[in-house]
């Protein structure tokens, strides 16, 4: 049985990619590629964009995210200390 923990790791890393994707969509290639590029192209530009933006939406959240998932869990675990 796989740990909470692992999965949440991964479900953490879909939704930065998926955010990712989202601004990926949202730039305009065009200005980018100085001709026309096929679809691959496009799709592969795409795709390394996302990844990159993705790895920065991680970073960011784990920044804004971890502080509170700490006291989160420091809360929990100081009842536990007490035994």
């Amino acid at each position: 049985m796989s740990h909470l923990a692992t999965w949440l790791t991964y479900g953490f890393f879909v939704l930065c990619l998926a955010l990712g994707w989202f601004a990926a969509g949202m730039l305009d290639y065009d200005g980018i590629l100085r001709r026309p590029a096929s679809r691959g192209g496009r799709f592969l530009l795409r795709l390394g964009v996302a990844l990159v933006l993705a790895e920065g939406f991680r970073i960011f959240l784990s920044y804004v995210i971890g502080p509170l998932l700490d006291a989160l869990v420091n809360q929990s675990v100081k009842g536990f200390k007490t035994f």
